[in-house]
């Protein structure tokens, strides 16, 4: 498994244990032409409201600025289909520490 994999895999596990997982088709974000999450929860924010959090993982650079196109564009997608606010988050780590916690 690459470092860059064990971290989405740590991510997805804290956030799925501590969050209400939201789980999205990779294959309709596909079918649009639109970038794959590594992960996504719901939370509510200050106002009580639910809001859709996307989190993309990153080990060893920053995406590009296509894949953040892409990304953006599944916030918005996702944000008008669920009728609720979205936010995206990248999780930078260089180094995967096996103690790692979000």
């Amino acid at each position: 498994m690459q470092k860059g994999d064990i971290l989405e895999s740590k991510a997805s596990k804290y956030f799925h244990r501590e969050c209400v997982p939201a789980l999205v088709s990779s294959l309709i974000l596909r079918s649009k032409n639109l970038g794959q999450i590594d992960v996504a929860y719901l939370e509510r924010d200050y106002k009580k409201a639910w809001v859709l959090k996307i989190v993309e993982t990153k080990y060893s650079r920053y995406p590009s600025r296509l894949q953040m196109m892409r990304l953006r564009g599944t916030q918005d997608y996702l944000s008008r289909l669920l009728d609720m606010g979205a936010i995206l988050e990248v999780k930078f780590c260089k180094k995967v520490d096996q103690t790692l916690d979000f």
